[in-house]
């Protein structure tokens, strides 16, 4: 025990020592270096780097080391802002990560990437960000007017995990937009397989050019949600989501809107089935046609090989007057379809204000109410219950819970169910532990109506344990004798329903 004792204390040593040995730059107009090249070869293995706000113009760099952090400072009119004009020099992007080992594991956050474009000659493939290394986040990001907002490019790196959050993708795609002689080899995001997993979370994807697909993966893992994808009036794009190689990709939660002007007028495709893993789960996603032609939601090329393509709980929406198809090519002899709705308008569905992208349910949607079925999990073991719906990209998550256990088709819960008043009073339910080994503590302490029931539900929607009144203060509930797994506690309390989930481990 003594010597693992000092292990631990000698690997936290080690652990401070690199710490503290790392290096802050700070690069801006008024700063020593006034561009982020500048300060390419003093950096070392785990700096962070700073951009003061303003725009940083045709400053294009590939960085040698790992574990860097690139933080920009601006806000508001005054981000930091990576401008490019004209064709790249390097041949790839504006910031470059080509060797694994070497530039692993860079943290990207709060960076404009404007204007990426590299020659036809070189393969009018220019990145705002190029990777080919291992391991990479980014966060509160920007990519507009690139021929590729993010690309990585490198099969070689199996273990690499690509983490996208909170970022914005618009007018990405070959640089001559509308040109019909180009097939969207550019898009807004495109991953290799080089990626063991691929993490696109609150993003906000708009306006593609060329037949930009707005994202394009080969990952072994593509986890894809609660994300807004819209192609919008002007946007000329081709698919909204390729899956490319196929895979194991969960795509939940989202938004995804194809415009009047698309390019060819599909929304999901499935390309083929090389990739180890061969399941696609799209689960719980309002999915919005607004093209006024023949359309096809899904175009699944392979005849056979795809061990699972689940379809649950979407919504399916179109604009009067158009053609629907729901499989172009071939339709998976895995189908595992239910809980879907379909509409063929979408503006008298029932959202509460689609001219402003605002898909949430209102009253009137009763075709998605409680429309929806348990989804279980993945092969792996990932559950396909969405918690969070997108606002956006600029703000957190809404949370998501699921009032009775029945959940809602599309996107969104809705707040104001049939046959009960929901209010978002503001009060406070605390349940903890969550997640717990079956005992629940509950503070009701903040409800003005003492005269309070509690009912709790498993993912099935049945009822497994209720308290009813009269319930004050402080209580316990005990769901020991329950299997593993999601549950959802609906709290009365006069004419207010609160909504939470909890997770028995």
């Amino acid at each position: 025990m003594k010597q693992l004792r000092f292990f631990f204390t000698f690997m936290t040593i080690v652990l401070m020592s690199g710490f503290c040995s790392a290096t802050v730059w700070f690069v801006g107009a008024t700063r020593t270096y006034t561009l982020p090249s500048q300060v390419k070869n003093l950096v070392a293995d785990g700096d962070t780097i700073y951009l003061d706000g303003g725009v940083y113009a045709n400053d294009a760099t590939k960085w040698t080391k790992k574990d860097l952090k690139f933080i920009g400072l601006g806000t508001g009119s005054n981000r930091s802002i990576l401008q490019h004009s004209g064709d790249i020099g390097n041949g790839k992007g504006i910031f470059v990560f080509e060797t694994p080992g070497t530039c692993d594991n860079p943290y990207i956050e709060n960076i404009v990437f404007d204007g990426a474009q590299v020659s036809d000659a070189n393969g009018a493939n220019g990145a705002g960000i190029r990777f080919q290394a291992n391991n990479i986040t980014v966060k509160n990001c920007r990519f507009v007017n690139c021929q590729n907002g993010i690309l990585e490019g490198n099969g070689a790196v199996t273990t690499s995990n690509v983490m996208i959050y909170d970022s914005e993708f618009e007018n990405n795609g070959y640089q001559l937009q509308n040109d019909p002689t180009y097939s969207g080899y550019e898009h807004n995001i495109y991953i290799s397989a080089g990626a063991d997993t691929l993490w696109v979370q609150n993003c906000y994807f708009h306006r593609p050019r060329g037949q930009a697909n707005s994202l394009k993966t080969r990952a072994q893992r593509s986890y894809i949600l609660y994300n807004l994808i819209d192609e919008e009036a002007t946007g000329y794009g081709s698919w909204e989501l390729n899956i490319a190689q196929g895979g194991l990709n969960v795509i939940m939660g989202n938004v995804i809107i194809q415009g009047p002007g698309s390019a060819n007028h599909g929304i999901i495709g499935y390309d083929a089935v090389s990739n180890p893993l061969e399941d696609l789960y799209f689960v719980n996603n309002t999915v919005i046609n607004q093209y006024a032609g023949n359309i096809q939601y899904f175009n699944t090329v392979p005849a056979s090989g795809i061990n699972t393509f689940k379809i649950y709980n979407n919504i399916f929406a179109s604009v009067p007057g158009a053609s629907n198809t729901m499989f172009s090519s071939h339709t998976p002899s895995s189908l595992d379809s239910a809980g879907n709705v379909m509409s063929v308008n979408y503006s008298t569905f029932g959202f509460a204000n689609a001219a402003a992208n605002d898909y949430s349910l209102t009253a009137s949607a009763v075709a998605a109410i409680d429309a929806g079925v348990a989804a279980g999990t993945t092969s792996e073991s990932f559950p396909l219950i969405p918690v969070k719906m997108y606002q956006s990209y600029t703000s957190a998550l809404v949370p998501r819970s699921t009032a009775g256990g029945v959940i809602d088709a599309g996107a969104y819960e809705i707040s104001t169910p049939m046959g009960a008043q929901y209010l978002n009073t503001g009060l406070s339910v605390f349940v903890y532990p969550n997640p717990s080994a079956g005992i629940f503590n509950l503070d009701l302490t903040t409800l003005p109506d003492k005269n309070t029931h509690l009912e709790v539900y498993n993912s099935l929607g049945a009822l497994v344990f209720s308290l009813q009144p009269p319930i004050s203060g402080r209580c316990q509930f005990d769901l020991q004798d329950q299997p593993k797994g999601v549950y959802f506690i609906k709290i009365q309390s006069g004419f207010n329903v609160i909504k939470r989930m909890i997770v028995l481990k």
